[in-house]
């Protein structure tokens, strides 16, 4: 039986691997104390905490010697290696505050690294998050507020372009001019319109067979405009500005050539697409 077991005690120790050489590496946030192997390590490692310091007891590793080194680090201040005679080496980091250790071994197995940092107190890192969560809810409702107030003044303005639109829009109006022994009165979109919402033409010019230049008048405010092709707003008087028909015919010849520029630039846009159109387009006869 006494052979059995020496020869298992022997087994063992040959299996085993044996520390070769440790480095120590000290930073401002942690301390690495890396350990190299003669051969692959593959037994296991338990991890003690104490008061003052953590004991890691590594199986089937080996070494000829005690270590006792001092480390000049707020993280640790005491490095301890103890062989032990059922060849398990237990490393020992001491240290005046709490601090947490991770060992991890190198892909190859012939190197092992730990770690050590300081921990940091469960209850400052619980009160930052506490702390932090009623800014983040009150940013986050912050910004919800303010993202419903533009969707609700967005609405309102497109409500009030909308209404200007059937209020002022020209190309319903239908009354007779001044110029043409007229002078009634006509409505503006919808007929159902009541009378407080009349618009009175006075005068009218033909520029050329699409378009006009009317001048009308609603409430106190008289508006020259272009209707046609494009209703485009010239100009707006207070009454009294625009009396007659000298009045008008000058007001007239004074948009004139804003007008004309505006009439040749259709017209070029038009010319441009008709153009481009008849290029593209190829008969079938060419084709073939």
């Amino acid at each position: 039986m006494r052979i059995f077991f020496a020869l298992f005690i022997v087994l063992s120790w040959a299996n085993a691997s044996n520390l070769l050489t440790y480095n120590v590496y000290e930073r401002s946030d942690r301390v690495d104390v890396m350990l190299s192997f003669d051969a692959p390590h593959e037994g296991s490692i338990s991890q003690k905490n104490d008061t003052n310091s953590i004991t890691l007891s590594i199986n089937d590793l080996s070494y000829d010697k005690m270590i006792e080194k001092s480390i000049n680090s707020t993280i640790i201040q005491e490095l301890t290696i103890v062989p032990e005679k059922d060849n398990t080496l237990k490393v020992v980091l001491k240290s005046d505050k709490r601090i947490s250790v991770v060992a991890s071994k190198t892909v190859d197995g012939f190197g092992l690294r730990i770690r050590s940092s300081l921990m940091q107190a469960p209850t400052q890192s619980s009160g930052a998050v506490s702390s932090s969560l009623p800014a983040s809810a009150s940013a986050a409702d912050f910004v919800d507020t303010r993202y419903i107030i533009v969707i609700v003044i967005l609405l309102a303005l497109l409500i009030f372009m909308f209404w200007i639109k059937k209020r002022f829009g020209i190309q319903n109006i239908k009354s007779s001019s001044k110029s043409n022994g007229g002078g009634g009165k006509s409505w503006l979109f919808n007929p159902k319109m009541n009378h407080q919402q009349e618009v009175t033409l006075l005068h009218k010019k033909q520029i050329d067979n699409q378009n006009s230049v009317v001048l009308f008048e609603y409430g106190t405010i008289r508006y020259l405009v272009m209707t046609g092709n494009s209703n485009i707003l010239l100009e707006k008087f207070q009454n009294g500005e625009v009396k007659d028909d000298s009045d008008f015919e000058k007001v007239f010849e004074e948009n004139r050539r804003r007008l004309d520029d505006y009439l040749k630039i259709q017209d070029n846009k038009l010319s441009t697409y008709k153009n481009k159109a008849s290029a593209d387009y190829t008969p079938l006869d060419e084709t073939r």
